[in-house]
Order: C-alpha cells, then sequence, then structure tokens
C-alpha cells in the first residue's frame, strides 16, 4: 500500500498524471489587456477577461487564457481595461441618439439625466430608457429624474405623495429638487422619497441653512456651496442683495476655520456630492468673448446641432453674454478655485464624490466628462482617486456595489478600452479604442462610426 502511494506521488510529479481543468465558457474574450480593477490603485498586467451573458466570469494571466472556450476573441493588443465611466448630471436636449453615440464613443457607459422637461417635450425620456435597455438603440445606461421641484411646484403635502406615487410606478430613479420649497413641502419630498427608497437630488435650499440641504441624498453642483450658509440664508427673498450676499459667503468660503466647519458638516451628513466644476469653468468661457470667439474655431462644435451652434457660439444670443450678467470670467475663475479648495478637502474627509457635468451649452456629451476629470485632478486628487467618482463610487451611489463599478469576476461586463494608462495621466482617459455595454462590443472602427453618425443625425 505504502509503495503504491508513492509510485503515485512520483507519477503526479512527473506530469504522466493529467489533471483536467473544467474550461470557461465565454461569449466574448478580451486578451492581452492590462486591466484597471478599481478596486484598488493597481494594474494588472497581461490578462484575459472572460464575458458571459454580459457578466464578466473570468479574469486570468494571459498565459492560461487557453481554458477559456468559445466566443468572440478581442485582442486587446497591451492596452487599458477599466469599467466604464458615469455622468451622473446631464440634459438630453437634442437628438437622443447623436448624444447617445458620442457619450459611447467617449467611453461614458451610464448618464443619468436631470430633467423629464428636457427637449421641451419632444422626448419620451422613459421611453428613451426602455429602449437603450432592451437593446432597441444604442446607448448608455439611461437613469432619469422627473419634474424640477421648485417655488410652488408642487402646491400641497397631497400633490407631493401623487407625484412620488407616480414616480415609484413609473421607477423613476430620482427626485429633482430645483429651487427653494416651502419648509413643509421640502419635508414632505425628503420623508416621502425615503419612504419609497427613491433618491431625493438637487440643488440647496439656500433660504435655510445648509444643514436643511444634507437631507437629501445628493447635493448637485460644487457651486451651490457659494450660495448657502451654515448660519445665514442667501436665497433670494431672505437676503436683501443676494449678490452682496453669495459674495459675503465666498469671503467666508476663502477662510480655511469656516470652511473646515463647512466640510465637516457635508463629511457627517452621509451625503452624495456631484462637483460639475466643468459647467461653472464654461460660464467663464461663455461670459468671455475672446473665449466664444476661440470656442468657435474648436472642430468638435460641429458635434452640435446647428441650433445650439447659433446660439451658444454668437455674443448676441447667447445667455451668459448679456448684458448686465452679473459675472465675469475672472470671478468665475476666482470661485473655481474656492470650488477646488472644497473638492480636494471633501474628498479628504470622506465624502462621496460623484462624476457629472451638467452637459448643455457647448458642452460636448462625453468629452465633458473626460474635462471633468481634469478639474477634479487639478484640484488635488490624483488620477486614481478622481477616476473612482465615475465608477466605484457610482455603484456606491446606486446601491450595486456588489455588481458593478469594477472589473472583476461576477461583475457586470461594463468597461472600456484605453491606448493609454489613465493613472499615469488623466488626459489618458481621452484615448478610447473599444467599450463593451448592453452585452455589446465596439471597436474603435465602431467608435468612429458612432462618431460620424452623430454629426449626421444632427444636420
Amino acid at each position: 500500500m505504502q509503495r503504491g502511494f508513492f509510485t503515485l506521488v512520483f507519477l503526479l510529479l512527473a506530469g504522466c498524471v493529467h489533471v483536467e481543468k473544467s474550461a470557461i465558457e465565454a461569449d466574448y474574450v478580451f486578451e492581452n489587456v492590462h486591466v484597471i480593477p478599481m478596486g484598488r490603485n493597481i494594474v494588472l498586467e497581461n490578462q484575459a477577461v472572460a464575458v458571459k451573458d454580459g457578466v464578466i466570469v473570468a479574469i486570468l494571466d494571459q498565459a492560461n487564457a487557453q481554458q477559456i472556450q468559445g466566443g468572440q476573441r478581442v485582442d486587446g493588443n497591451s492596452r487599458y481595461l477599466m469599467p466604464g465611466l458615469a455622468d451622473m448630471h446631464v440634459h438630453t436636449r437634442w437628438n437622443p441618439e447623436a448624444m447617445f453615440n458620442l457619450y459611447l464613443a467617449h467611453g461614458v457607459t451610464t448618464v443619468a439625466n436631470m430633467w423629464s422637461g428636457d427637449g421641451d417635450g419632444a422626448i419620451d425620456h422613459l421611453k428613451l430608457r426602455d429602449q437603450v435597455a432592451s437593446g432597441a438603440i444604442v446607448g448608455p445606461r439611461y437613469l432619469i429624474s422627473g419634474d424640477h421641484f421648485q417655488g410652488d411646484f408642487p402646491k400641497t403635502v397631497a400633490d407631493v405623495e401623487r407625484m412620488l406615487n407616480d414616480y415609484q410606478q413609473k421607477k423613476i430613479d430620482f427626485v429633482k429638487v430645483h429651487g427653494d420649497l416651502p419648509e413643509g413641502i421640502f419635508q414632505a419630498v425628503i420623508a416621502g422619497a425615503n419612504n419609497r427608497n427613491i433618491k431625493v437630488i438637487g440643488h440647496a435650499q439656500h433660504s435655510q441653512p445648509l444643514a436643511k440641504s444634507l437631507e437629501m441624498d445628493g447635493l448637485e453642483h460644487m457651486e451651490e456651496l457659494l450660495y448657502v450658509s451654515r448660519d445665514q440664508p442667501i436665497g433670494a427673498g431672505v437676503a436683501t442683495d443676494f449678490l452682496s450676499a453669495y459674495r459675503a459667503n465666498v469671503a467666508r468660503l476663502r477662510d480655511p476655520k469656516y470652511r473646515k466647519l463647512v466640510v465637516g458638516d457635508i463629511a457627517d451628513s452621509g451625503i452624495y456630492l456631484d462637483p460639475t466644476l466643468i459647467v461653472y469653468k464654461m460660464v467663464g468661457t461663455w461670459s468671455s468673448d475672446e473665449d466664444l470667439a476661440s470656442l468657435r474655431d474648436d472642430p468638435d462644435m460641429l458635434y452640435l446641432p446647428k441650433k445650439v451652434r447659433d446660439e451658444w457660439l454668437n455674443e448676441e444670443t447667447n445667455p451668459y453674454q448679456e448684458e448686465g450678467f452679473p459675472i465675469d470670467k475672472a470671478e468665475v475663475e476666482s470661485n473655481l478655485q474656492v470650488m477646488f479648495a472644497l473638492t480636494k478637502e471633501l474628498y479628504d474627509a470622506g465624502v462621496t464624490l460623484l462624476l457629472g457635468t451638467d452637459t448643455f451649452g457647448t458642452m460636448i456629451p462625453g468629452k465633458s466628462a473626460q474635462q471633468e476629470l481634469s478639474l477634479l485632478v487639478e484640484a488635488g486628487l490624483t488620477p486614481f482617486e478622481a477616476l473612482t467618482c465615475g465608477t466605484v463610487n457610482i455603484a456606491d451611489y446606486l446601491n450595486e456595489t456588489p455588481v458593478s463599478g469594477k472589473i472583476a469576476e461576477g461583475y457586470r461586463a461594463d468597461f472600456i478600452l484605453l491606448d493609454q494608462n489613465p493613472l499615469l495621466d488623466i488626459k489618458n482617459v481621452s484615448t478610447v479604442s473599444g467599450v463593451f455595454t448592453h452585452k455589446r462590443w465596439h471597436n474603435a472602427s465602431d467608435l468612429a462610426e458612432l462618431r460620424r453618425s452623430a454629426r449626421e443625425k444632427i444636420q
């Protein structure tokens, strides 16, 4: 018996007994890729990623890729595979399919539209969501909010309840508070949405101390912190001179001691914050004659409909060029430095920041998300930290941490292929050469066709 045992051991060690490894079945195999998993700040070099039914089923060293059988094999050619980006603040106001093409071509695979009224009634956002989900049209995952809650809308608590029931029935993702609400209505919105597991997001309540706004699930725009104070209401109808009150609040925010109190309040609340730094920076561009003239020479402007170009690139019709517009580029740039400081300090304090842009005007869908990432790095975040805002933080925000936001086995296959490593330079996020989303692979040629088709759709 003992002799037989040692004989078996010898044969195993000598390789004479071969133990078959079970084959991995896949629809797609992405080979020779460097994986940026986003669960931690690392690069897994020379990997093979297997996808089955829209789920990542295996990540292996390339040397073991032969274990994966079936499906389409894509040679990554030593490029970088990372989760697709999300833009959590967009406005679909013109040809949706053209906009969707541009989002995908720039590596944005999830967007959240912030108003059901975008498109002036010509766009059915519920239908769009369902068309993308079913594969009827190509596009990023489409999340939606409903009406803008502001002023005297909704009028009564009963109206709030009716609207929230409608949101729940239609599976609308967010309640958007766009302006100041009477306190009783605001509290009814918060309580009613919480009872229905619908997130409340939006602008600050300027006529109330900061703590009131922090009862929401998400605050949209770092800019909003310029207009709300811990202790001094600033909103119109409360402050006799809004501009003076806002500028006095900005002056307070320049004081690191006061800013630390604000950051502490926000961190303690657990609220999510979507900085949308790029749209505030664009206010300075739009209000500057010189910058607006330079923008006209940007070839990417041809991805915008002629009607949009005619309005936004013309000093006579650009709304930020109107006579009497209260702030200029110098004030925008000065305020942006305050917003940068807040961004870095909030991140360091543990506040979960989201990637968003408020895409409208001359902002190009998808490209603006890449620009936002660069601004987050300019504010002091590392490239990895900035990328978390558009990947793992989004999964956390949407309660999808076990299934999305990372490249890992068992996670949704929703990723992009980059020619260069974005962890070394955040601008490398613009080197998108492939996108996998909704169980479909778009190679570099497909992405070029999406861009071409986007221009054709808006002519």
